[in-house]
């Protein structure tokens, strides 16, 4: 049947297959959001296991908005934390919390100056990692800031 029709098709419009093009490809989707109730299944003093939807994640681009670590500072990346962070003390050890997420800027981007709480895009790591001189169990490589789209003023 599906033969058919196609006949049908190309009987009544000849050369219509040649000059037809193919449908444009849907924008692609926005990345998914991650946040850190949807980081860990469980978290006790064995460890954390992650949850089921970030090992899925795992590897694929995401996005996250978290609350920049001013210090300690990372070569080519930041660190982000579900809370405001500031080490009083700013020593040696730092007590960063143990669900701070590493984010590894993309090689050659230049980086403006990164608000307090931004949301970046990157490629999920998951397990522990040695950024700058923390270990993080969650990485975002390749990783660009996401600025919100302007709003057309209107105005000249």
């Amino acid at each position: 049947m599906p033969t058919l029709v196609l006949s049908l098709i190309l009987m009544l419009e000849p050369g219509a297959a040649a000059t037809r093009r193919p449908a444009p490809a849907p924008p692609s989707s926005p990345a998914p959001t991650i946040d850190w109730p949807d980081f860990f299944a469980s978290v006790s003093t064995q460890g954390v296991v992650f949850s089921e939807r970030l090992k899925a994640l795992d590897g694929r681009r995401v996005r996250i908005r978290g609350f920049a670590v001013a210090y300690p500072t990372v070569p080519g990346g930041l660190l982000l934390s579900k809370d405001p962070f500031s080490d009083p003390h700013a020593v040696e050890e730092t007590d960063l919390p143990f669900d701070a997420v590493g984010i590894l800027w993309k090689p050659g981007l230049r980086i403006p100056a990164v608000p307090a709480r931004p949301t970046v895009e990157g490629v999920l790591r998951l397990g522990n990692r040695k950024v700058g001189d923390q270990i993080v169990a969650i990485v975002l490589d390749d990783a660009a800031p996401v600025y919100p789209a302007h709003r057309a003023s209107g105005r000249p």
